[in-house]
């Protein structure tokens, strides 16, 4: 069964007696908890989608990128397991009509996981998504994130620059954070000060000053990174880029000397460009600060004609002369895109150069970048 522990739900295996002995509808739900976390977990899922139905609650995971039914639970135990991870969540579990997000830490096997928790209301019910974020064996380095020896040199070349900001850019699920913590790793131990701002904080990093954002208590991106400003750092990373406050204070941290990393919801890297401007950071502003971009996606990785695990494709621009001074002059940017796209092997390139390796397969290329490539 699932206890609380300072506040760490520990998931104990499933005992053959117990789950036939008659108990208390808590009781129940909090097993029926235990067997989805330890099934989730074993499958190494990255989401737990919980949905109300008509005739029960039907329970999903998402593995390597795809969403797959796992049970369903019957009507009667519906309010039950919902209700209890509200309360494990530390939500208000009479609030029905809003949602709600929180979290919670459990741990399976030794290893500790945080567990994002959002509550949305539908017509049908109230759904749950739990998101599992994993500590610290998901921390890999640099060269194994799948970077082409090429894309390889050019990240290391961003590593080296002394200031100026680098985005990392994908949409939700692209292993963005993954490869920011990946740079941070690399560049920790170097004598400089780094500092982080978060929503929320998913590997725990020695050596590294994590902050988590926290909208109910004012702590917000913008007030954090205002903030960071005063604790004289060398490093930043900033979890995700979300609007023009945050983007304007990113941009003035890199302008005034220090490295900044940054995530960004884009397509491609020169989609990067277009969204910092569309934010309304000045185009002159962006150019003289933007040393790289990295796009990337994940894809299923082919194992033995089995398509298990997944692997990035990547493409990495990095900003020379020539493209700082077409971002410097938006209308030229936009008209010389194409020939900019030119410099650099695109996510399509580096996708089918991974399919030529037997590591993917063209049919998942194109349900990952769309059926045109």
């Amino acid at each position: 069964m699932l206890f609380q522990q300072h506040h760490i739900y520990q998931i104990e295996p499933q005992n053959e007696t117990q789950t036939q002995t008659p108990m208390a509808a808590g009781d129940r739900a909090a097993i029926r908890i235990n067997a989805i976390l330890q099934a989730a977990l074993e499958q190494k899922a990255s989401d737990i989608h919980l949905e109300p139905q008509r005739d029960g609650l039907l329970i999903q995971f998402r593995c390597d990128g795809v969403l797959e039914p796992f049970c369903k639970e019957t009507i009667e135990m519906q309010p039950l397991i919902l209700n209890r991870l509200k309360v494990m969540a530390e939500l208000d579990s009479m609030e029905r009509r809003l949602p709600q997000d929180g979290h919670m830490a459990i741990r399976f096997q030794e290893q500790q996981y945080d567990l994002r928790v959002s509550t949305l209301p539908l017509f049908q019910g109230e759904k749950i998504v739990l998101r599992i974020l994993g500590q610290q064996e998901q921390l890999r380095r640099l060269h194994e994130l799948g970077f082409t020896a090429e894309n390889l040199a050019k990240v290391e070349q961003l590593l080296q620059m002394p200031n100026g900001i680098v985005l990392v850019c994908g949409p939700t699920g692209s292993g963005k954070t993954t490869t920011l913590y990946s740079m941070l790793a690399a560049l920790r131990g170097t004598g400089k000060n780094i500092v982080t701002l978060e929503d929320p904080v998913e590997y725990e990093m020695q050596g590294v000053n994590q902050v988590q954002v926290n909208e109910r208590t004012g702590l917000t991106f913008a007030r954090g990174l205002r903030s960071i400003l005063r604790q004289d750092p060398d490093i930043i990373m900033v979890g995700e880029i979300r609007d023009l406050e945050s983007a304007e204070i990113a941009i003035r941290l890199a302008y005034t000397g220090h490295r900044v990393f940054a995530s960004l919801h884009t397509g491609d890297a020169l989609g990067a460009v277009n969204r910092m401007v569309e934010l309304g950071i000045a185009p002159h502003l962006l150019a003289s600060c933007l040393n790289g971009v990295i796009a990337q996606r994940l894809v299923r990785k082919q194992d033995n004609g089995m398509l298990q695990g997944r692997i990035a494709i990547q493409e990495v621009l990095v900003c020379d002369d020539t493209v700082r001074d077409y971002m410097s002059r938006y209308e030229r940017f936009l008209a010389h895109k194409q020939e900019i796209s030119l410099r650099y092997a695109s996510l399509v390139d580096d996708g089918k150069q991974k399919v030529i390796q037997g590591l993917t397969t063209m049919q998942e290329l194109k349900a990952v970048l769309g059926p045109c490539i």
